[in-house]
């Protein structure tokens, strides 16, 4: 690893450490609620997903205490353990684990949370790495067009250590208010596209240009405003900060008009009826 990157692995991990000291002192027993107030946590745990990131880190913890050392333990239990205040939470340390002939409080506690604490922000840091939860991408997704075909235009720009994996297009018609993927043929999978890239020590971009062509009858007459008639879907990899933009400069006419959504790794263009 080199030294822009040790270092910014290095700071990573103190900004971890950072909020597992501020969170295991944050009143309160452990929940999503107490957790979303720490964006570096649920950047390492889930990419940016909070629910993600609480479920993993709940899930860290218990390892930790399952099978981690003592200092592992103390650490995991003094956020976890279900207390409103740190000091109750250092005493279930004690509590939980046995070292005869010892005198101990809950300084003792604290002293083997805060080398634990230290141990476990190096690992969600190294394990967030590896999933590649650390980068950054951008899905920009530029549609032209009229109601014969319409073109797209995606700029997918993201941090080289993520997985090279661009998105998938999938073409779907409606029946009875059902998605129906078209047929096979019709898949596009863009990573075996070849497309203009641009790239520097950090950061690549492709553009893909892709033309989807729309049926002469696609039914509008027999649905409700509102009500998706086909649509696409661009289905990316497990992003970690993503962010997706869409640019709508077509013209269907005055009964048809496009409907966008993205949630987690899909992104989708619906074609509906107009209101």
């Amino acid at each position: 690893m080199g030294d822009v990157e040790g270092g910014e692995q290095n700071a990573l991990v103190s900004a971890v450490h950072d909020e597992l000291v501020a969170l295991r002192g944050a009143y309160g027993t452990l929940t999503v609620q107490k957790f979303s107030g720490f964006p570096t946590l649920i950047r390492v745990c889930g990419g940016g997903d909070l629910l993600d990131a609480y479920l993993t880190f709940e899930r860290e913890l218990r390892r930790f205490v399952a099978t981690g050392n003592r200092d592992e333990v103390a650490a995991a239990l003094s956020i976890s353990a279900r207390h409103d205040t740190v000091l109750a939470r250092l005493e279930e340390v004690l509590g939980q684990i046995e070292e005869p002939g010892q005198s101990r409080d809950q300084r003792t506690a604290r002293r083997w949370s805060d080398r634990g604490l230290k141990t476990i922000a190096v690992d969600l840091a190294h394990t967030a790495d590896i999933r590649g939860h650390l980068g950054v991408e951008m899905l920009t997704i530029a549609v032209t067009g009229t109601r014969v075909a319409l073109t797209l235009t995606i700029d997918h720009f993201m941090t080289k250590r993520l997985p090279a994996q661009a998105p998938l297009i999938r073409f779907w018609k409606y029946e009875h208010e059902e998605p129906i993927e078209q047929s096979e043929g019709l898949t596009v999978d863009l990573g075996r596209v070849v497309a203009p890239e641009a790239s520097n020590e950090t950061y690549r971009l492709k553009r893909y240009t892709i033309v989807a062509e729309l049926p002469e009858n696609l039914g509008e007459d027999t649905v409700d405003p509102g009500d998706p008639l086909s649509s696409i879907s661009l289905e990316g990899p497990d992003a970690p900060m993503r962010t997706v933009a869409f640019v709508d400069k077509s013209d269907l006419g005055e009964t048809l008009t496009l409907r966008f959504t993205a949630y987690r790794t899909i992104a989708t263009i619906e074609v509906v009826k107009a209101k």
